[in-house]
């Protein structure tokens, strides 16, 4: 597990795929992951929606675009 910081945001995903649908983002200083929840819906999740906009600290694990968390906590945005 790692930790990231980031801001959290909605956009689409997979444009013009079977898999196109608005999903919850984390943005990094350096990457932007697709947010999941450990045990959460993929396509939607309350619990995240209520992040977007955001800054979040969170633990996870990141695989390639994905990145799935285990818990966060809202920060002050410096």
């Amino acid at each position: 597990m790692s930790e990231f910081v980031g801001k959290v945001t909605k956009k689409l995903f997979g444009r013009g795929s079977k898999s196109e649908h608005e999903a919850i983002y984390l943005e990094t200083e350096h990457d932007q992951y697709v947010l999941r929840r450990q045990g959460g819906n993929p396509f939607h999740d309350p619990e995240l929606h209520k992040l977007v906009g955001k800054m979040v600290r969170c633990t996870g694990v990141a695989d390639d675009y994905a990145l799935t968390i285990s818990d966060w906590k809202e920060i002050e945005e410096a």
